[in-house]
C-alpha cells in the first residue's frame, strides 16, 4: 500500500489521504502554478474514480495500470465539474473500463457536446464503498454544477476546485459566481469538514482553517475593490481599470484574467445594491475565461459605479 500523505511529496507522487482514499496526481494542461490535477480513487474492493483528468495518453495509461495493479472493481467515474483539466481522460477510461459517468445535471449540460454523462449526482446522494460512506455535496461558485465528495466518518473532503493547495481559485462569470462561492465556503465550515483533497496541490490537513482563510481573502479583496472604485472619477470604472491597483504585482499579460476576478466581485456588489452601471445594463458582460489552454481572455468593456458605503481595510493578498 502506498504510504499515507507526507507534505514533502512531489506533485506527481501518489499517496493515501486516508485508508480507502488514494490520490493519483495526473499531468494536465491546467493553469500555473499547478501542473497536475488530483484524480482520486475511493474504495477498496470496489472503487469510484473522481476526475480522471489528463488528456495525455501516457498519463491515462499510467492511471489504467495503477487501477489494474490494485485489482479492484471500478464502479463508476464521478466528476466534480466540467472544466477540461478535470475531464480530459474520461472518454478513454469509460471505454477501457466500461463504466458509467456521473455528474451534476448542470455539469452534464455543459459537457453534452463532448462527453455523455450517464446518470446524475445530487446534493445529499450517498454511496457505500465498503467501510466508506461518500456523500455528494453541491458546491456552486467556481462552476454551477460543481460537486464535492465527503467521506462521512472521517469528514475528508474531495474538494475539486473549491480550494487549492497553493494560491486561490478563479471565479469567472457567468459560470462562476462569487456570492455562490462564498456561500459554499461558509456551508463547508458549518459541515465541519476535516482534511481537504484539492484538485491541485497537496493534502490540506486543516480544512477549516483553509476555508476561513479563503473567506477572509475574498472579503478583503471585496473591500479593496470597493475602495478603489470610490477613488475613480465619478466613482466609476471598468474592471480592467481597477486591475493595476488591485493586482499591482500581476504582469500586464494576465490583466484580462485579473479583470475577470474583479468583475466577479463587482457582480456580487451589484446584487447587493452597492454598485450599479451608469449605462443601465444588467447581466454578465464579456466573454468567460475557461480553464482549457489556448482560449482568449477577454475583458468586459462596461463600467460600474459605486453607490454604497465603504467597509473596512484592504489586504495585500493576491
Amino acid at each position: 500500500m502506498t504510504e499515507i500523505h507526507r507534505p514533502d511529496r512531489g506533485p506527481s507522487q501518489e499517496f493515501w489521504a486516508e485508508p480507502g482514499i488514494q490520490v493519483v496526481p495526473l499531468r494536465t494542461p491546467t493553469l500555473p502554478p499547478a501542473t497536475h490535477t488530483n484524480c482520486v480513487v475511493i474504495g477498496t474492493d470496489q472503487v469510484v474514480i473522481i476526475d480522471p483528468a489528463s488528456p495525455y495518453e501516457e498519463e491515462q495509461e499510467r492511471l489504467l495500470t495503477h487501477l489494474k495493479s490494485r485489482g479492484a472493481q471500478v464502479l463508476a467515474i464521478w466528476l466534480t465539474h466540467h472544466h477540461a483539466d478535470h475531464t480530459g481522460g474520461v472518454q478513454t477510461l469509460r471505454t477501457a473500463l466500461d463504466v458509467p459517468v456521473l455528474a451534476h445535471p448542470a455539469t452534464a449540460e455543459r459537457l453534452q457536446a463532448d462527453i455523455e454523462v450517464d446518470d446524475a449526482l445530487f446534493d445529499g446522494d450517498r454511496t457505500s464503498l465498503g467501510d466508506l460512506e461518500i456523500e455528494a455535496l453541491h458546491t456552486p461558485g467556481h462552476a454551477r454544477g460543481h460537486l464535492a465528495f465527503r467521506e462521512v466518518t472521517s469528514r475528508t473532503l474531495v474538494a475539486g476546485d473549491l480550494v487549492a493547495g497553493q494560491g486561490t481559485i478563479i471565479i469567472d462569470p457567468p459560470e462562476g459566481d462569487m456570492a455562490d462561492y462564498l456561500a459554499t465556503l461558509g456551508r463547508l465550515i458549518q459541515e465541519n469538514v476535516g482534511a481537504i483533497i484539492p484538485a491541485h496541490g497537496p493534502l490540506i490537513e486543516d480544512g477549516e482553517t483553509k476555508l476561513l482563510n479563503y473567506i477572509g481573502h475574498r472579503e478583503a479583496r471585496e473591500r479593496q475593490i470597493a475602495e478603489a472604485l470610490q477613488k475613480k472619477a465619478n466613482k466609476q470604472a471598468r474592471p480592467l481599470d481597477l486591475v493595476p491597483e488591485i493586482y499591482p504585482e500581476v504582469p500586464p499579460v494576465f490583466h484580462p484574467l485579473a479583470a475577470r476576478q474583479v468583475l466577479a466581485h463587482l457582480l456580487k456588489l451589484e446584487q447587493e445594491g452597492r454598485v450599479d452601471r451608469p449605462d443601465g445594463g444588467s447581466g454578465v458582460p464579456g466573454t468567460p475565461v475557461y480553464m482549457a489552454t489556448g482560449q482568449e481572455n477577454r475583458t468586459p468593456d462596461v463600467s460600474f459605479r459605486w453607490i454604497g458605503a465603504s467597509t473596512g481595510p484592504n489586504t495585500n493578498w493576491f
